[in-house]
């Protein structure tokens, strides 16, 4: 039997997750290449941020998905 509720849950979490990442690798991209203009200060440690925000949430996801780490 299906548990829909469960299966409605992970789809949610599954989007969602997949929309942050996107969204933050590219935001990060953005703001580091700046090609042609000249970036502000700020453009480029924010742009790093993002790309750091995104590794974290893939390792989150990783961290979720193998058991041997919930032990």
């Amino acid at each position: 039997m299906i548990d829909w509720s469960a299966f409605f849950v992970v789809l949610v979490a599954t989007v969602v997750a997949a929309s942050a990442v996107v969204t933050l690798y590219s935001l990060g991209l953005r703001l580091v290449d700046r090609s042609g203009d000249r970036p502000a200060a700020w453009q480029r440690p924010l742009g790093i941020a993002c790309f750091v925000a995104c590794g974290l949430v893939v390792l989150y996801g990783v961290y979720l998905v193998i058991p041997y780490f919930h032990r």
